[in-house]
C-alpha cells in the first residue's frame, strides 16, 4: 500500500514532525542503567553580548502627497537570530540575523488640516563572523552526527576468502548539540531621509531612507556543570560533567 508521505494542503510554519513507517516485530532482551554519583545542574552560560551593525536603504512612497513630516516612530523586531558553530574554532559563531523596521510615519498634506499616519514595515539583514567572549560548548568533542553505514562490522565468511554477505554491523550515532539562544537587548536607527517626487506644490510622496541599524544582542547556551561543595578542587569539578560524557564517547570510539 502507497504511504501519504505528504503534509496536505498549505505549508508548515514550524518543523513537521518525522512520517511514521512501517513497525517492525522486536523484544527487549537486556537493559543496564548507569547514573554518575554527581550533583550536576544545568546552567545558562552568556557566550557573548554581541554589538551588530546594519547599513540598509529603503524607498517609501506614501499613499498621497506630504508636505512635510512631522514625526516617525520606529520599532525593531528580528524574524530570525541564528548562530552556526564554526568547526575547529568553537570561540568564533557566523552569526544571522534578520529583522524589520516598523515606522509610523506622521505628516502633513498642507498648510493646514489633519495629521495622517502611514505605517511601513522595512526588512533588514546582518551577517558576520562574531568572536565569543566564552567558547561554544561541546561536551562530546564533536558537533556532527553519523547516520549513514560508513562505520561498518564485518565478519570473516566460512570459506575464508572474503567478508559474510548476510552477516554484518554498524555503527551510528547523532549529537543532539545544546542550540545557542539570542535575545535582543537594545537597537538604535541612525537615518537620514530624503525627499524625491514633487509635485507642482512643492509636495513630495517618496521618501529615500538610509539607515544605520544598530543591534545588541546576547547569545547564551545550556551547559552541564558540577554543583558540588564549594570546597571541592577545580579539577575534580571540571571532570565531574564529564563522566556520562566519556562513557558515551567510549562507545562512538571519539
Amino acid at each position: 500500500m502507497k504511504k501519504n508521505t505528504g503534509c496536505g494542503f498549505g505549508g508548515h510554519h514550524g518543523c513537521p514532525p518525522q512520517p511514521s513507517g512501517d513497525k517492525a516485530k522486536s523484544k527487549s532482551l537486556f537493559t543496564e542503567t548507569y547514573v554518575p554519583d554527581l550533583d550536576l545542574e544545568e546552567v545558562t552560560v552568556v557566550l557573548g553580548d554581541v554589538f551588530l551593525q546594519s547599513l540598509t536603504e529603503a524607498e517609501i512612497y506614501l499613499p498621497t502627497y506630504a508636505r512635510a513630516i512631522k514625526n516617525i516612530e520606529k520599532n525593531v523586531s528580528l524574524t530570525q537570530c541564528k548562530a552556526i558553530p564554526i568547526p575547529g574554532f568553537p570561540e568564533y559563531v557566523k552569526l544571522f540575523v534578520e529583522g524589520i523596521v516598523h515606522k509610523n510615519i506622521q505628516y502633513v498634506e498642507g498648510s493646514y488640516g489633519v495629521v495622517k499616519d502611514y505605517s511601513v514595515d522595512i526588512p533588514f539583514k546582518a551577517y558576520d563572523r562574531v568572536r565569543l567572549a566564552n567558547p561554544v560548548n561541546k561536551p562530546f568533542g564533536i558537533d556532527f552526527s553519523i547516520k549513514e553505514n560508513v562505520l561498518q562490522r564485518r565478519e570473516l565468511a566460512k570459506d575464508g576468502m572474503g567478508a559474510s554477505r548476510c552477516e554484518f554491523g554498524s555503527l551510528t550515532f547523532e549529537i543532539n548539540n545544546e542550540p545557542i539562544n539570542c535575545k535582543l537587548l537594545a537597537s538604535a536607527v541612525n537615518q537620514w531621509d530624503i525627499t524625491e517626487n514633487f509635485d507642482n506644490w512643492g509636495r513630495f510622496n517618496k521618501i529615500t531612507e538610509k539607515m544605520d541599524i544598530n543591534l545588541l544582542i546576547k547569545l547564551t547556551q545550556k551547559k552541564q556543570e558540577f554543583a558540588g561543595d564549594a570546597n571541592t578542587g577545580e579539577g575534580e569539578a571540571q571532570q565531574g560533567p564529564e563522566a556520562v560524557f566519556n562513557r558515551f564517547r567510549n562507545i562512538i570510539q571519539q
